[in-house]
């Protein structure tokens, strides 16, 4: 069992992962059931008819996934059970392919995809998913989710979904058609980002432009194939993002057009692009069967996020395709802008070679069949490495029920086996435990190397402007981010450290932040500064608070907030009072109404009471008892 286990651990750097990360681009298609189960068999289901029918040999569906407040949802609207079923051009069912229960049970999927080899192949005309039993929508009480982020269908290398008519049934839309839609079930972007798997040590991160001061300042770039060349498709892969503070897709035109110029220089006939930021996926531009040496991009519209902040054309990767046959690699990038090595994050550069080296900011780019097989692989190791885990914990468990009858009878020999096994498994547990630290440290050294990174470019930019500049106001608010973000970090991965400040100094620094723009006071008397509360309270407290003062400033409308924490009458109190709109009466007899507030309270086994009105403000109490709490020394 334990070779496996090292065979396994040996075989997953090697594969590509899930990021936890938000990677931009639309949510994908989702609807809002009234009920929980269909009424009937595919009451509730998405339908694909594709553009055209084909021989079917994989398909793959990727799960939506949402922020709020509670932090990632991975998998939102995923049902825990459904089917996947081909249908052939008069909408008869010629294949189910997949037939899933329990998944919510998986403690492991995580937000993979789901990835369905079809064998022999099967000429189809639509893909149905059908789902079965659905959740809750948490920000919609009343009504249920049925969500994914893209689907695609693989004849070979050829995704046969992509531009695909997608209908469905069983519920309405939700009410944000800018991030859910039926047409995103089928445009190529999903939450995963690019297309790369893991290839040791590469340092050219992509290629970007000189700053522009407007966002219709023309940029170019022309990639020279070396002779002339057939291809028929332009995919381009955004670039990463220099600084967490920027959104996925950083650098992505919002618009451009594509041509194929001849010997003489003419463009001849060009293709035009309009579109929002795509995220962290490739983008696909078709251009019908085109021959020729020379392609060149020409932008009308730069991107440009911030009034003051300059506008930039920024790519990772462009690729000149015929079918999935790369035509350009190694092939020469021009631009009339720099186009030398720039110092990015990280001791990675950005320069032109990085266009056509086939490889993307952090590893080597690969098709999406092979990159999404890549992943299922990944998923099926990891579920066995849980099952393993699972057994081993479950053959210790074992050991020790049969070590205490031997205690019995065969007295310090007996006692010997009973401490020695769990000792060996709780070792082995501390090596599992400082690795995730490890790769945590990682994470905090990559966010801190990220803006550190940012300083020099706001820096140039600062420099070059000569004089005050709002670029260096910036800079100051990046780091101080950076810093803040890295001390909340560690102060809840490392609360027994002799350095950490308490619980009541933490809730005052996180309101100095959140509630800059506000009129604000904290108050806490002298038992309350000396408070410490349990790891799992502190994480349910702080969740409680940044909801609490996310709902200040997002809804009441107030100018001037005062928070109190006390600890007395054998509880640690925190009342935070605001002189807002307050919550109308009607509003307050809703269940869903501060509903996340509400799960915490409970997770914590505190009290709670709410005075509120119109007009009055709203005063929120939160006394929780003192058996849950240490003091420090």
């Amino acid at each position: 069992m334990e070779r496996e286990l090292e065979a396994i651990g040996q075989q997953l750097p090697a594969l590509p992962a899930v990021p936890v990360g938000d990677q931009g681009g639309t949510g994908g298609f989702a609807i809002l059931p009234l009920q929980e189960r269909p009424a009937k068999e595919g009451g509730i289901a998405v339908e694909v008819r594709l553009p055209e029918a084909g021989m079917v040999d994989l398909v793959a569906l990727v799960p939506s996934r949402r922020y709020g407040v509670g932090g990632l949802e991975a998998q939102f609207g995923m049902p825990d059970e459904f089917t996947v079923e081909l249908l052939d051009k008069d909408g008869k069912v010629i294949a189910r392919i997949a037939d899933e229960r329990a998944l919510w049970a998986d403690p492991v999927r995580a937000g993979h995809p789901f990835v369905y080899p079809v064998s022999p192949p099967v000429e189809a005309a639509a893909l149905r998913v059908s789902a079965g039993r659905l959740r809750l929508d948490s920000d919609v009480s009343e009504s249920f989710v049925y969500a994914w982020a893209e689907a695609f269908v693989f004849a070979g290398e050829r995704n046969l979904a992509r531009g695909a008519t997608v209908t469905s049934s069983g519920g309405q839309a939700p009410s944000a058609p800018w991030l859910w839609s039926n047409a995103f079930l089928v445009d190529g972007q999903t939450p995963l980002g690019l297309p790369e798997v893991p290839a040791g040590e590469h340092r050219n991160v992509g290629w970007i432009s000189e700053g522009r001061a407007k966002a219709t300042d023309s940029v170019w770039l022309e990639v020279d194939l070396g002779e002339e060349r057939s291809f028929d498709t332009v995919r381009l892969f955004p670039a990463k993002r220099p600084t967490s503070d920027l959104p996925s897709g950083f650098g992505f035109p919002r618009r451009f057009s594509i041509s194929v110029p001849d010997a003489a220089g003419n463009k001849g006939e060009e293709t035009a692009v309009e579109m929002g930021n795509p995220g962290h996926s490739p983008i696909d531009v078709p251009l019908g069967p085109r021959r020729g040496r020379k392609v060149r991009i020409d932008v009308a519209e730069l991107w440009k996020v911030f009034k003051d902040y300059p506008a930039f054309f920024a790519l990772s990767e462009i690729e000149v395709l015929e079918g999935e046959e790369m035509r350009n690699a190694g092939a020469v990038v021009r631009s009339p802008d720099g186009m030398g090595n720039v110092i990015g994050s990280g001791l990675q550069y950005w320069n032109a070679a990085s266009l056509s080296d086939g490889f993307g900011p952090d590893g080597k780019l690969v098709s999406r069949r092979e990159w999404l097989m890549q992943l299922d692989q990944r998923l099926k190791l990891e579920q066995r490495r849980h099952a393993l885990e699972q057994e081993a914990a479950a053959i210790v468990d074992r050991w020790r029920r049969t070590g205490l009858w031997a205690f019995a009878l065969l007295g310090g020999a007996g006692a010997l086996v009973l401490i020695a096994l769990p000792i060996r498994y709780r070792m082995r547990e501390k090596r599992e435990l400082a690795r995730v630290r490890e790769r945590i440290a990682g994470d905090l050294h990559d966010e801190v190397g990220s803006n550190l990174g940012s300083i020099q470019m706001f820096a140039d930019l600062a420099e070059s402007h000569a004089g005050p500049s709002k670029e260096l106001k910036r800079i100051q608010r990046i780091a101080a981010e950076t810093v803040s973000a890295v001390r909340d970090i560690v102060w809840l991965l490392r609360p027994q450290g002799d350095h950490r400040i308490g619980t009541a100094e933490h809730l005052r620094e996180t309101g100095s932040i959140m509630l800059e723009a506000l009129d604000w006071e904290f108050h806490a008397n002298e038992a309350a500064w000396q408070t410490e509360l349990s790891d799992e309270a502190n994480r349910h407290l702080f969740l409680y608070y940044r909801e609490a003062l996310h709902n200040v400033l997002r809804h009441s409308g107030a100018a001037r907030v005062e928070i109190r924490a006390d600890e007395e009458a054998g509880k640690f109190r925190l009342v935070i009072t605001d002189d807002g709109s307050g919550i109308p009466p009607e509003k307050m007899e809703r269940p869903s109404t501060l509903r996340a507030l509400r799960q915490r309270v409970e997770a914590l086994g505190a009290e709670f009471k709410v005075d509120s009105g119109p007009e009055k403000g709203t005063c929120l109490e939160l006394a929780i008892p003192l058996d849950r709490k240490r003091t420090k020394k």
